[in-house]
């Protein structure tokens, strides 16, 4: 029987923080045996905002703003309305089971819920409009600073009058009301029996220049997000398959930002770091099993070291843990800086490494640490292999906008 854990929720807002949490535990269902998950994600953050590791077609946003327009295009229209969040959720499972059907139920699509759609009454916990929220607020599609529970309760119109006492001289409803929701588009129309997930030309000239925009605070203005789409970045991220592939070839941009550079750099020096003490992590665990060795991997590893001696002595996790992840706890902190002086010495000491892993683990996990358990169980590769900075959920964008362009 598979671990798990639960809890009892009393409002979607409770629910949405939680799996907000869950989010930030994982990238791609790996487990962050080692508690690196912090940087990898700062990182991630800083290089492309607005985007999570659950995110699957740009389509999303188009289909959240699409919503909420026409909730308001209700109201100008005096229909009765149900409260905005019963209202989304409504329309998140009539988008759910559209594209669906119009996808025949086959998963890998990028369609949320699909394999829940068949069912009378199925509906995902995590809907779209959660997950690309702060997507939504980033990219400043949606102008405000509330969570999503917060912007629901506020811009709920079920059974309400607006508010024209501040209004101008041939202002209407319409007007007021997008001005109300904060909403920085106008209405696609996107929401139809036909709908795939497909972006339009003007979906996507939207999206793009949403992306590129840098005006928004929640955002750094040398992300590289905004920067990808031209020409020869998009052949990049359309032909390489791995974050340091699209690094290295990245770096040698000369148009690319040097602060974005920099930032790449420390990604990939970052992850090659880390790579080093998963591998020492699993052959440790492995001894126990006896069934597999990862010795020849860390032999491979300690020569690409030797290649890479003065970068990794360079990477200044200072400049790491004060600008780009200030929330790294400060045994993580004390773990990282400790491994990179340790493979950095002349004589490596393997006692040593290995003590920083298992008190690094126990220090994360506490009775939950594999190496500190008597289980000999583990037969293949346990937690992170490579970082990926989310970069497959960018390539989903970047080939989704360049498709629309075809």
């Amino acid at each position: 029987m598979k671990a798990g854990f639960g809890w009892v929720d009393f409002s979607n807002e409770q629910r949405n923080r939680v799996h907000s949490v869950i989010d930030m535990l994982s990238e791609g269902g790996t487990v962050d045996e080692l508690g690196i998950g912090s940087v990898r994600d700062a990182i991630a953050d800083w290089l492309f905002p607005g985007v999570s590791t659950i995110q699957t077609r740009p389509k999303y946003f188009i289909i959240l703003v699409d919503i909420f327009l026409n909730y308001l295009k209700s109201y100008q229209e005096k229909q009765k309305l149900p409260s905005l969040a019963d209202y989304l959720r409504a329309e998140e499972n009539r988008v759910m089971r559209i594209l669906a059907k119009n996808y025949e139920y086959v998963e890998g699509n990028g369609v949320i819920g699909i394999t829940v759609a068949r069912e009378p009454n199925g509906e995902v916990a995590r809907k779209p409009s959660s997950i690309y929220w702060n997507g939504l607020r980033i990219h400043n599609i949606i102008d405000t600073e509330l969570s999503l529970a917060e912007y629901l309760k506020q811009n709920d119109l079920a059974n309400m009058e607006f508010d024209r006492s501040n209004a101008k001289d041939g202002s209407d409803d319409a007007i007021l009301l997008e001005e109300h929701f904060s909403i920085k588009a106008n209405l696609f129309s996107c929401i139809h029996d036909d709908m795939t997930m497909e972006l339009s030309r003007m979906e996507a000239d939207f999206l793009k220049d949403k992306y590129i925009d840098i005006k928004s605070d929640l955002k750094r203005k040398s992300n590289l997000l905004g920067q990808l789409f031209t020409d020869d970045r998009i052949q990049i991220i359309n032909s390489l398959d791995t974050f340091n592939e699209m690094a290295e070839a990245l770096m040698t941009d000369k148009d690319l930002m040097p602060e974005t550079k920099k930032i790449l750099k420390i990604a990939v020096l970052f992850n090659f770091l880390m790579h080093g003490a998963h591998i020492r992590y699993n052959i440790k665990l492995h001894e126990k099993a006896g069934n597999m060795s990862f010795e020849e991997e860390w032999q491979e590893w300690l020569k690409q070291l030797n290649k890479q001696r003065e970068d990794i002595l360079a990477l200044n996790l200072d400049f790491v843990f004060t600008e780009i992840s200030p929330r790294t706890d400060t045994n993580t902190q004390s773990f990282m800086r400790r491994w990179q002086s340790e493979v950095l010495k002349e004589k490596i000491d393997i006692e040593e490494l290995d003590r920083l892993i298992f008190n690094q683990e126990v220090s994360k996990k506490g009775n939950k640490a594999k190496l500190a358990s008597k289980s000999d169980e583990f037969d293949a590769w346990v937690g992170i292999r490579d970082l990926q900075y989310r970069y497959d959920i960018v390539k989903n964008i970047v080939k989704d906008i360049n498709t629309a362009y075809a």
